[in-house]
């Protein structure tokens, strides 16, 4: 690859994120805007929490595997679930 293009891809996708950050949509709290994303992540946190509650309370936890990749996995899966649920137009 030459250098040319692999510093313009390079900073393709370093530049990208910034120019997407716009697109989320905005949520008044208090008068205060907060980015939709902020909102979902500690919703599905509450959540996965929840859910992970029932599942050791039910006795299933021991079954699902281990706890360091349930758990975070648990909290994405809410959080992108409360995402389509609420966000997706």
């Amino acid at each position: 690859m030459k250098p040319i293009a692999a510093l313009t891809q390079t900073a393709t996708v370093l530049v990208s994120p910034w120019l997407l950050t716009a697109c989320d949509p905005m949520v008044s709290l208090e008068g205060s805007f907060w980015p939709a994303w902020i909102i979902c992540v500690l919703a599905g946190l509450a959540a996965s929490m929840l859910l992970m509650w029932q599942f050791i309370r039910l006795r299933l936890a021991p079954h699902l595997g281990p706890p360091l990749l349930i758990a975070p996995s648990l909290w994405a899966l809410c959080t992108f679930v409360i995402w389509l649920l609420f966000y997706s137009h």
